[in-house]
């Protein structure tokens, strides 16, 4: 190639190496962001690289695969969690708050455009392109934020998305060229979009071929299709066809604005949209072509497997065969297949004709034999629910029994007080105990108790538990005892116990008697 030819091709193509260059240079402007001067360096672990493809990602799982956009109390929410769990800091709200406000300003470039300048060979002068990776709208009194297709172009040529359908990210991709009247640029994707349909139909070929062949690697290969292919066919035609209506909304306008186009203008501008629609309407028809090959694909892979499995049925059992793989792989836990069928409930029932001379020739006995009882004493029956409630009563007199040893040595303490007398009292088990925190809820149903005498009206549930012990000898130790069950005034103050349980403080204060 001669020299002039060379230099021709670097003028005539170095614009549009410049526009594909373009959407890389908001990433790099942001990897050079550091945090080493924010809050004196307190985040310097922080990677901005990083955090700027994560929040693409989010924005994008948002934006397409959700089909909304963004509030900026979602995307806070979104980035606490992400420098938690990837960069390890434990935060508090407002510190979670002030740098994620830090990196949505830098993302935004704080509120200005990223500008990248080229130099254009062919018109001698520099040229300048203006970026945005996020972008926002004002709706329902609510600001809503979305990523820009430059954003988008730019994860894509990254990496390929392989958890989601190839065909509709693109589709995302040329939803914002529409709105934002790149029809050229639309015309490529749905182009890149034909590109990933012609490789569906490919695969399509090599699973029918891998299931006539091998049908236990063809169904591996068919399941895994159905999976990375066949489960995205809903939301890519829905995707289609709202992106046929966009272009069409497209032409529309720009016939209606014809007046304000010069005559270059207004021919490129319709002649860009009707090379986009007639692209989109390929893609749709070879699109459709996949689905119904797609859905004979199933029928086939259905009848291939039907057929595999009848080949496999045998007319006999081999059982010296059977056998001698059990032996040799030491595995008898195929004879369950065998057995099983054995032990099953015979559904089935006959009636033999012979048993009906039978019954007509029964003679039975002419005395009635009386039915024989038995002198053995009855059994009392213990109910689980009285059980229950034996452990229950049984529980709640030893911790009342430790609440009144307390208040005869102490007469003011708090429910702390109380519980850590109990887990010495009783063992480190304790807190495990449902029935010491019931006991609590019940003891808080009155705020005096006295234990003069057992004549007192049953009020609550603990009331008739406690009465059955009041009069017993054991508990005349603690005869005319009296107290009070307080909780604080104002807001109460909270105990966390081992178990991670939180408790409401409250106060036992024994009643002092006056003498006389």
């Amino acid at each position: 190639m001669s020299t002039e030819l060379i230099l021709d091709d670097i003028i005539t193509d170095h614009r549009e190496r410049m526009l594909n260059i373009r959407k890389y240079y908001p990433f790099f402007k942001l990897c050079e962001v550091s945090f080493d001067s924010f809050k004196e360096g307190k985040y310097a672990s922080l990677d901005m690289g990083y955090i700027t493809m994560a929040v693409l990602r989010y924005f994008l799982e948002e934006n397409n695969f959700k089909d909304k956009d963004v509030t900026y109390p979602e995307y806070l929410e979104f980035m606490t969690k992400c420098l938690s769990r990837d960069f390890g800091l434990k935060l508090s709200k407002e510190e979670n708050k002030e740098v994620a406000d830090f990196i949505f300003d830098k993302l935004g470039n704080e509120g200005r455009p990223f500008v990248f300048e080229y130099f254009d060979p062919q018109d001698r002068k520099k040229r300048s392109l203006r970026l945005h990776l996020i972008e926002s709208r004002i709706a329902d009194n609510t600001v809503w934020y979305s990523i820009s297709s430059d954003a988008i172009e730019f994860y894509l040529d990254t990496k390929e998305i392989k958890d989601e359908s190839k065909i509709s990210v693109e589709q995302l991709l040329l939803e914002k060229l529409i709105n934002s009247k790149n029809f050229k640029g639309g015309t490529e994707v749905v182009k890149r979009i034909n590109s990933e349909v012609e490789r569906l139909k490919i695969r399509k070929n090599e699973v029918v071929a891998a299931l006539a062949a091998d049908v236990f690697s063809g169904i591996s290969a068919y399941e895994q299709f159905v999976d990375t292919g066949m489960k995205w066919f809903e939301d890519e035609q829905r995707l289609f066809v709202k992106n046929s209506e966009l272009i069409s909304s497209s032409l529309k306008k720009a016939e209606q604005d014809y007046k304000n186009l010069s005559s270059e203008e207004f021919t490129r501008t319709i002649s860009d949209i009707y090379e986009l629609e007639t692209e989109l309407k390929t893609a749709m028809s070879k699109h459709s072509e996949l689905l119904r090959a797609c859905t004979d694909l199933q029928i086939t892979a259905d009848e291939i497997i039907r057929k595999a499995k009848l080949s496999k049925l045998r007319s006999s059992f081999d059982f010296k065969g059977t056998l001698e793989n059990m032996i040799r792989l030491d595995d008898a836990t195929v004879l369950e297949n065998l057995v099983m069928p054995l032990f099953a409930p015979n559904l089935r029932k006959t009636f033999n004709v012979i048993n009906i001379d039978q019954m007509l020739t029964y003679a039975p006995n002419r005395e009635d034999k009386g039915e024989a009882v038995s002198n053995a004493p009855v059994t009392k029956i213990t109910f689980p629910d009285e059980i229950e409630d034996e452990r229950i009563r049984e529980n709640y007199r030893i911790f009342m029994e430790l609440l009144l040893l307390l208040l005869k040595k102490e007469p003011v303490f708090d429910l702390k007080r109380y519980l850590d007398v109990t887990k010495k009292t009783l063992g480190e088990d304790s807190y495990k105990n449902s029935d010491l925190y019931s006991f609590v809820v019940n003891l808080c149903q009155k705020t005096f108790y006295s234990f003069s005498d057992a004549s007192g009206t049953e009020e609550t549930f603990l009331d008739e538990i406690l009465k059955s012990y009041i009069d017993s000898d054991e508990w005349k130790r603690f005869a005319g005892l009296s107290f009070y069950v307080e909780l604080a005034a104002g807001k109460p103050e909270e105990i966390q116990l081992d178990n991670e349980f939180i408790m409401t403080n409250i106060t036992f204060r024994r009643e002092e008697r006056q003498n006389g």
